[in-house]
């Protein structure tokens, strides 16, 4: 038994209210259950209440049992002061009743007796899974296909609303400039999950507005985000390096770099494939970025999911096919991202792009243009959605894989089964 549970309960009434009462006899009834309060204090907020004769209004507190209350010290905190009823699952009848420092006694309601039992064994059996599962496997089962849809619905939003409000943050810290924004989300991105913190650094050491008056030669592009980010300081005898070099010595000084420049060591190689070494991302980067220089204003236009991942798919220059580091040669051939990374690249850029979009400017429908491409990617295949494989829930396109890692890492990896619809369908199951 916890305190989630009980909140639940009382937030939802979902227990016998039939002759209701207080535990020293008083008759009750709910006339408002009031609001959780996220922050310190009672539980519950505003709440409203007939007890005997007299109205009352004011806080609810929640607690497993009556003594609780003394355990926590609430008799010596004035922010309980205006607790109206003490909610409880037992009753263990402490020394003295419960009181106000006026001496007025708190009431107690325990629900242990008026609560059908079956949901506290159907939300302790989610509990009991090992952490690592999807907590209602052994009864998702039980729950109707509409609500598994619409659960992965809202989640597929509220996943969208969660990961555009970083881009929202960049927007107004670069004083609205989207296409600053954008670049941003990309070159994070493009470092994926091991170096996604350095090539967010580059993107701010190295803003687009001066990238992009160099997009149209490929070689000043890869010059600047290689330089930048610090691959360039060493010395090479690699012609194509000399190149590179040469032109960077010019526009660091053109745009005054000098202080914004990375140490290569920042960048993290270990037990790394030599396709997804950082100097080939960023060349890979640099290909894409000249492909696609206005790449806000294509991001937002697209209609076509396949422009963009072909797009995506470039290789970088001859010289970066044939090498991984700088002057070390690749036994093979190596080309553009892989289709699954460039799917990977995609949702976790562009959807993220739309929705901020739609919420800063008030255009909703870009929010269904987001959710609309997204149906034409194909599932991710990772250890989340692996999870949800054999269980009955829709994962035939990346909107539903998106939607299953969000219900996850939201709600079932942190045992928020009560707040999620489908864990407050289960417990509930017939008892409503």
């Amino acid at each position: 038994m916890d305190e989630l549970f009980l909140a639940y309960l009382w937030q939802f009434q979902y227990f016998d209210k039939r002759n209701l009462q207080t535990e020293s006899g008083e008759p009750l009834s709910i006339i408002k259950t009031g609001t959780r309060n996220p922050n310190a204090g009672a539980d519950f907020t505003n709440a409203a209440l007939q007890i005997g004769t007299l109205q009352w209004f004011g806080q609810v507190e929640i607690h497993v049992r009556t003594t609780d209350w003394l355990r926590h010290g609430h008799q010596l905190n004035a922010a309980y002061e205006g607790v109206i009823l003490h909610v409880v699952w037992e009753h263990d009848t402490p020394e003295e009743p419960l009181r106000r420092s006026d001496g007025s006694i708190i009431p107690v309601l325990a629900l242990k007796e008026r609560t059908n039992p079956l949901m506290r064994e159907r939300y302790a059996l989610m509990l009991a899974q090992p952490a690592q599962e999807i907590p209602c496997a052994s009864q998702i089962h039980n729950v109707n296909n509409p609500t598994i849809i619409a659960t992965a619905d809202r989640m597929l939003v509220h996943r969208l609303h969660r990961k555009s409000a970083e881009v929202l943050e960049w927007l107004q810290r670069h004083n609205g400039d989207w296409q600053q924004a954008a670049y941003m989300l990309f070159m994070r991105n493009m470092g994926f999950k091991v170096n996604a913190a350095p090539m967010l650094e580059l993107s701010l050491s190295l803003p687009y507005a001066v990238l992009r008056k160099h997009l149209h030669e490929p070689l000043q592009a890869e010059a600047l985000l290689l330089g930048v980010a610090g691959w360039l300081a060493d010395d090479y005898s690699d012609i194509y390096l000399q190149q590179l070099q040469t032109e960077f010595r010019y526009l660091v000084h053109k745009y005054n770099l000098t202080d914004k420049l990375m140490q290569k060591q920042v960048w993290k190689t270990a037990k790394m494939r030599p396709a997804n070494f950082p100097a080939r991302r960023l060349a890979q980067a640099a290909a894409i970025l000249c492909h696609l220089p206005n790449l806000f204003t294509v991001f937002i236009e697209t209609t076509n999911i396949q422009l963009l991942l072909n797009a995506f798919g470039l290789p970088p220059t001859d010289y970066w096919q044939r090498h991984y580091l700088p002057e070390k040669p690749s036994e093979r051939h190596l080309g553009g991202i892989g289709e699954d990374s460039a799917n990977t690249l995609l949702i976790n850029t562009l959807f993220p792009l739309l929705a901020a979009y739609a919420q800063r400017e008030g255009r909703e429908e870009f929010i269904e243009r987001a959710m609309q491409l997204m149906i034409q990617l194909p599932p991710e295949d990772n250890a989340i959605t692996r999870r949800w494989e054999s269980l009955p829930v829709p994962l035939q396109t990346a909107a539903d894989t998106q939607a299953v890692i969000e219900l996850y890492n939201e709600f079932c990896s942190r045992r928020r089964c009560l707040q999620c619809s489908i864990g407050a369908y289960l417990v509930r199951g017939d008892s409503r």
